[in-house]
């Protein structure tokens, strides 16, 4: 990968190899996404759903038993998508700097 001291003004100065990186950081971003969603909706249901509806007698009180294999989901869906983005901040931190400059903002 190219590394540069300056960032880029304009995507026509990337270069084959900075492009095939950002095309595997758009596939790593692609799956990092539904991985977050995942983790949202299945904490929502675990513990916000299913409990309020048990609570007032919406669900049967056998629908609590869902909680535990839905935060489990939710844990393993908030690991994937850590590991995809340390993933990315470490192996291509070279092609990140030379379009933005700064990686902390």
């Amino acid at each position: 990968m190219c590394i540069r001291d300056r960032p880029l003004a304009d995507p026509s100065g990337l270069t084959d190899l900075d492009w095939a990186a950002l095309s595997q950081i758009v596939t790593l971003m692609w799956i990092f996404f539904p991985l977050v969603i995942i983790f949202a909706f299945s904490m929502m249901f675990a513990h916000a759903f299913i409990p309020s509806g048990v609570d007032t007698g919406l669900y049967p009180r056998k629908l609590s038993m869902l909680r535990l294999p839905l935060t489990i989901v939710g844990l393993i869906a908030l690991a994937g998508a850590v590991v995809l983005m340390a993933l990315v901040l470490t192996q291509y931190p070279d092609i990140l700097r030379a379009i933005w400059g700064e990686m902390w903002m």
